[in-house]
């Protein structure tokens, strides 16, 4: 059978951002005087809620300034949004499965006014998308799975009857723990055999059909 939905990840997936996040992230790093090796960022920033990394990685700042510190990688995440670039294959694998009737969800760790503005402004697919879930309707982000059986609920389907693409290691930890039933790993941000050590069935280098299709458990375009 093919999936009944299909769950994508924003960040990574539809669009090249991660440049974007580690640049902001740094700027984070610099003013509090961190030294954030690739590895340690890769485990505990990369693909991650901001609100979830704050809470639960140590760090030098307190409750009090956590929401401050929030509001300024949020803003300067959205000023960027227009600097990202497009996933090869995105904007086509969105319209096809429209085409082909498929429901689509779109489950990110970023900001509701980041993920408008990419969806509609620079892969203007916003309107083929009927569900999506942002870091703001979730109480805990990736690697937990709340955010992608929230979409499934919303959807009307079983998360095993669904097939889903992540870039990230939190992300497909997310989609394994929902129970979703195909889950594809790109490697436009980790290298495939971290993807699939998180638990990705198959792994493709962006989103381009037949390929993606193909990995995703569809027939290609007809």
């Amino acid at each position: 059978m093919t999936p009944a939905a299909v769950l994508l990840d924003l960040d990574g997936t539809l669009v090249l951002s991660e440049h974007i996040h580690r640049r902001v992230w740094q700027r984070f790093f610099d003013e509090w005087r961190l030294e954030v090796d690739e590895r340690d960022y890769a485990r505990s920033y990369q693909g991650r809620r901001a609100a979830d990394v704050l809470d639960q990685v140590r760090g030098p700042w307190r409750a009090e300034d956590v929401p401050g510190a929030l509001a300024a990688l949020h803003a300067h995440t959205d000023a960027e949004a227009g600097n990202v670039e497009v996933v090869p294959g995105a904007v086509e694998l969105v319209e096809e499965l429209h085409r082909r009737g498929r429901l689509v969800a779109v489950v990110t760790s970023a900001s509701r006014t980041w993920t408008r503005r990419v969806l509609d402004d620079v892969l203007g697919v916003g309107a083929r998308i009927p569900v999506v879930v942002t870091a703001e309707e979730v109480e805990t982000g990736k690697p937990h799975p709340e955010g992608y059986l929230r979409a499934c609920r919303r959807l009307g389907v079983d998360p095993a009857t669904c097939a889903a693409v992540e870039d990230s290691e939190a992300g497909v930890q997310a989609l394994v723990a929902a129970g979703v039933g195909t889950v594809v790993g790109v490697t436009t941000t980790a290298p495939a055999a971290q993807l699939r050590s998180a638990g990705a069935g198959a792994t493709v280098a962006d989103l381009r059909t037949p390929a993606a299709l193909t990995a995703l458990g569809f027939p290609g375009p007809s």
